[in-house]
């Protein structure tokens, strides 16, 4: 990384005593539109890292909807921008360039194994830890670190479509697939109807249901966090909501893909595979619309309520001083 905050001419600092970060430490620089050509090296670390990523995109079914990924982290960042601090301290070159010492093996490792072995998702996301920590060492060196952390979710939002590991992938998926078909079992027993588990498979009288990686209820979930933190961080407020909504959006998922599994396993009891086969494709969009209508429902109801909250204490506050 070549350091460029030596060349910057300085600016009179229009932030007061009342942040110690920005007083009396080093010159407070303007964070506007001269700062971006500054910030070139993390643009070709960017294109570099999304073309790494658009293998992964292109062949994994899991991911395919990366790129949908990256244009609503475009938004977020070009959302953010007005709303950006208008001053801030860079910072020193030596923490940048000892985080830029510390991407470098992350990318070297992964590069090496991606060209004498294969594309896997374990480089793809060694790449990606290597590649952020590059954007974040650019971005505080030119403007600081306050500028840093009103850009930061969008960064930690773009890792929704970056692979993970098979080591991370595998015991996730496999859990998945495990609770839904006890679940599933459970409910069919209730329900009065004969079901065994044995591993991922459901026993029927009459045939056998198999919840395989895709009825585990992966993409739904994949979806969910995606809506949800696209969707919490644009429309709410309260830090607090964000973590509720977020686990609102996961919960969702799970309990629609339980309800697609029951209703699959409940149609082959009833009907057989050829059954099974007619109603797979409805019940999986069906979920997706359910997912997503609610997660609508509820970013709705909690502004809602967070605008109430704000007048009540509008109001608490003016008979207060009155």
């Amino acid at each position: 990384m070549v350091s460029v905050s030596a060349s910057i001419p300085a600016q009179p600092s229009s932030v007061t005593g009342s942040d110690p970060a920005l007083s009396n430490t080093d010159r407070s620089l303007p964070v506007n539109g001269a700062s971006l050509p500054w910030l070139v090296p993390a643009g070709i670390v960017t294109l570099w890292w999304v073309n790494d990523l658009s293998f992964q995109w292109a062949s994994l079914i899991e991911y395919q909807f990366g790129w949908i990924v990256l244009l609503l982290t475009a938004y977020l960042a070009w959302e953010r921008w007005p709303t950006r601090p208008k001053t801030d301290v860079p910072a020193p070159f030596w923490f940048c360039f000892l985080l830029c010492l510390a991407a470098a093996p992350l990318v070297a490792t992964s590069e090496l194994y991606k060209n004498a072995v294969a594309r896997v998702p374990a480089t793809a996301f060694t790449l990606s830890l290597g590649c952020s920590l590059f954007l974040v060492s650019n971005l505080l060196l030119v403007c600081g670190r306050r500028t840093l952390r009103h850009f930061l979710f969008p960064l930690l939002f773009f890792f929704v479509a970056v692979p993970l590991p098979k080591s991370i992938w595998n015991p996730v998926v496999f859990g998945l697939q495990q609770l839904v078909t006890w679940m599933d079992v459970e409910s069919l027993r209730i329900m009065g109807i004969a079901a065994e588990r044995q591993g991922s498979v459901i026993n029927l009288p009459n045939c056998q249901v198999g919840v395989n990686e895709a009825c585990s209820g992966i993409r739904s979930l994949q979806s969910s966090v995606m809506a949800a933190l696209f969707v919490g961080d644009l429309t709410l407020r309260s830090n607090t909501w964000k973590v509720i909504f977020f686990g609102a959006g996961i919960f969702l998922a799970m309990a629609g893909n339980f309800f697609r599994s029951l209703y699959l396993a409940y149609s082959a009891y009833l009907g057989g595979p050829e059954q099974l086969k007619k109603v797979h494709d409805t019940a999986g969009w069906s979920v997706l619309a359910f997912s997503a209508v609610s997660l609508v429902i509820l970013s709705l109801l909690i502004t809602r309520f967070e605008r109430m909250a704000e007048e009540y204490r509008k109001l608490h506050a003016s008979r207060a001083s009155a």
